[in-house]
């Protein structure tokens, strides 16, 4: 029988979703959406009931969209776009999900994306739309969660083992999963200041949703 390896069992467990059954759930909802969002289009939607229907652009009327927006994208796709939040949600929802129940992380997504997507959109005098607040919203959880409650389970130091050796690639990403929210929070204040380009991204749902996930770490933190 040949040994297990840590991490061949890590990547495993990633991409089979074990233990992550409630980010499966999102993701796959995303995915199976955007489908149906198509769908609509051939059986005769015009551009406004589309609209009405996905996006938040009646705001402040009130619509289907401003529910539905969360987990809707543009039409033709942007696939960067959809594939990053998918990326987002599978990487730190799913290790967000080892610190919450799985009710949790559903309303958690489904409360940091609508408050995203109403800010911005409220903000900005503009339709917004996606998933990104909420996928953002777990980056900003995880990484407080981990630098405030996890602190001396922290193993960083690297010294005593190979560049490639599961517990030094276990310390980098650790690392990475307390730098990367900081980090991109920087990027996007920078996008929202005009130093970076922002195409067609909602900075504002972004950041609204980057500092809400790491607002509920510390709250939840106090509280506890």
């Amino acid at each position: 029988m040949l040994p297990e390896l840590p991490f061949a069992d890590e990547l495993s467990r990633r991409l089979t979703f074990r233990k992550r059954r409630a980010t499966q759930s999102l993701i796959l909802t995303i995915l199976l959406w955007y489908v149906l969002q198509i769908g609509t289009l051939y059986l005769g939607l015009t551009v406004e009931q589309w609209q009405w229907l996905f996006t938040t652009a009646s705001f402040p009327a009130l619509s289907p969209g401003l529910v539905f927006a969360i987990i809707s994208h543009d039409h033709p796709p942007n696939v960067t776009h959809i594939l990053g939040n998918i990326a987002f949600l599978w990487l730190f929802a799913g290790e967000g999900e080892q610190h919450m129940s799985g009710i949790e992380v559903l309303w958690f997504f489904i409360a940091t994306a609508l408050v995203a997507v109403t800010v911005s959109s409220a903000v900005t005098g503009q339709s917004t739309l996606g998933a990104s607040g909420g996928a953002l919203a777990f980056v900003g959880f995880y990484g407080a969660h981990r630098s405030l409650a996890h602190r001396e389970k922290l193993e960083l130091d690297t010294s005593a083992y190979g560049p490639v050796q599961y517990e030094a690639l276990r310390a980098y990403w650790q690392g990475a999963v307390l730098l990367f929210p900081l980090g991109f929070g920087m990027y996007l204040l920078g996008q929202s200041v005009g130093f970076f380009p922002s195409g067609n991204a909602d900075v504002i749902g972004h950041l609204v949703g980057l500092v809400l996930g790491a607002g509920y770490a510390v709250g939840r933190g106090y509280v506890q």
